[in-house]
């Protein structure tokens, strides 16, 4: 899902908004001031118990990551009426499920003739004045391609709309002469690809790519002496945050929730472990960036140099490329925090009208764990 077009446009010369004609609604004020988000439901891998083994290729410790597959907007204006060409505000369009035409004081159902990425045309003939109520639903998981350049490089950052990297599907070397090479990659992040050998020049990738939420939330005091929500007797433990989501989104108690702009830092110590591993794994994540590795040696205190000595692989592991420090090393890095929804706090949708969700979340260490 990503925003094509402007929203909310009228044929007058207004300066300002929202205003009477163009009124900014729960979504759009989401949208404008909201973090950026991944979030994601974790189930119960199928599996039978006897059946799971630790390094599933399919789940994380059980537990199996989906995601939703397409976001419904409704009372929605068109973005702009060209023709019989009807122009959304998101994109890509998968069905639309409704538009209407306002026309002296009533609403008039229009003949959906074909769907395209951005648009859709429809039997009648309009004016570019005409406002259309629309109903559709847009692709919140794509396939699209993207490309990163490198020298000498074993990560390559591809430039990403808004969301993030789920899966890499091919990647291809671009020379200056000739046809594209296939390369291997061996794992990828939020916003990378990880290759076995370091690489070079131009290279494009098929990636699979979830679209960014927008979700607004604060934190509350749990001061016996001033409760939130003492009529309603809603309680928040320690720690907890109060988070919004707007109506489109099924969320539901036990789903993971990724901050994308926010980061925290974390320092820990990572033992030696002798079992022939190049690969250890930190205790926070999804990582951001790795701030230093430092171990200590016989002259004093070594920093390790990433790039030459070891590298980011995937979004919670350490993958060496030289021998490890054999008295461990503290690692000093950046994650995006992320949190597991616990509760609702208003999940009702009066007047048959879709609100946004209003629930609790707390702060869990791993985006691939519940607890």
């Amino acid at each position: 899902m990503r925003k094509v077009g402007k929203g909310g446009s009228t044929p007058f010369e207004i300066g300002t908004k929202p205003n009477q004609l163009t009124p900014l609604t729960n979504e759009e004020l989401l949208n404008r001031r909201g973090e950026s988000a991944i979030w994601y439901r974790m189930s119960p891998c199928p599996c039978p118990s006897g059946d799971q083994i630790p390094d599933c290729p399919f789940c994380y410790s059980g537990l199996i990551r989906t995601f939703q597959e397409e976001l419904i907007i409704q009372e929605e204006l068109a973005e702009r009426v060209t023709g019989n060409c009807v122009f959304t505000r998101y994109a890509p369009i998968s069905k639309i499920d409704e538009a209407k035409l306002f026309q002296r004081g009533s609403k008039k159902d229009l003949s959906i003739m074909k769907v395209h990425e951005d648009h859709f045309e429809v039997l009648e003939p309009l004016k570019y004045w005409n406002q259309v109520e629309l109903k559709y639903r847009v692709k919140m998981i794509e396939e699209i391609i993207v490309e990163g350049s490198g020298s000498n490089e074993y990560v390559l950052f591809p430039k990403l709309p808004d969301g993030a990297l789920t899966g890499v599907v091919e990647v291809f070397k671009i020379p200056e002469i000739g046809e594209p090479i296939p390369v291997k990659y061996s794992g990828f992040t939020l916003n990378s690809i990880v290759f076995p050998e370091r690489v070079n020049g131009l290279h494009r990738a098929k990636i699979k790519f979830v679209s960014a939420i927008k979700i607004g939330y604060k934190t509350f005091n749990v001061d016996p002496s001033n409760k939130p929500f003492d009529k309603s007797q809603l309680t928040f433990q320690s720690g907890e945050l109060m988070g919004v989501l707007g109506s489109g989104y099924r969320i539901g108690e036990g789903d993971i929730i990724t901050l994308l702009v926010s980061k925290l830092r974390h320092s820990e110590y990572i033992h030696f472990k002798p079992n022939g591993k190049a690969i250890d794994k930190v205790a926070y994540s999804p990582i951001f960036e790795i701030d230093s590795i430092i171990s200590k040696e016989r002259d004093g205190l070594k920093l390790w140099k990433q790039g030459r000595d070891y590298i980011l692989f995937g979004d919670s592991e350490v993958q060496w490329l030289t021998d490890k420090p054999r008295g461990g090393y503290t690692i000093i890095y950046d994650y995006h925090p992320s949190f597991r929804v616990t509760g609702f706090i208003e999940a009702g949708d009066g007047e048959n009208r879709p609100k946004p969700r209003i629930f609790k979340m707390k702060p869990v260490s791993s985006f691939n764990a519940r607890d």
